[in-house]
């Protein structure tokens, strides 16, 4: 695979808890898991745990705006942590 190596659901928990505690910025975040997103679907999306695949592809979003709200609360980031550990 490329030179961003596949994460486990538990990295992805825990760069989701990082940006809760304000340890990593919705937009650092954002960009790894967007770029190790297109990484894993330039090579073989279906080699990969569909959980995890889930959690990234949420990560990857965690940037996106509504007007001057995220669209996606802390909130829901809890949710994601709670449904996938």
């Amino acid at each position: 695979m490329s030179d961003v190596p596949v994460p486990t659901r538990q990295e992805i928990v825990d760069l989701l808890q990082a940006v809760l505690e304000g340890n990593s910025s919705r937009l650092a975040a954002a960009e790894w898991a967007a770029e190790v997103q297109e990484n894993i679907e330039s090579e073989d999306p279906e080699a990969v745990d569909p959980e995890m695949w889930h959690l990234l592809r949420l990560a990857a979003s965690l940037d996106v705006k509504s007007g001057e709200a995220y669209l996606h609360s802390d909130n829901d980031i809890r949710d994601w942590i709670e449904g996938r550990k």
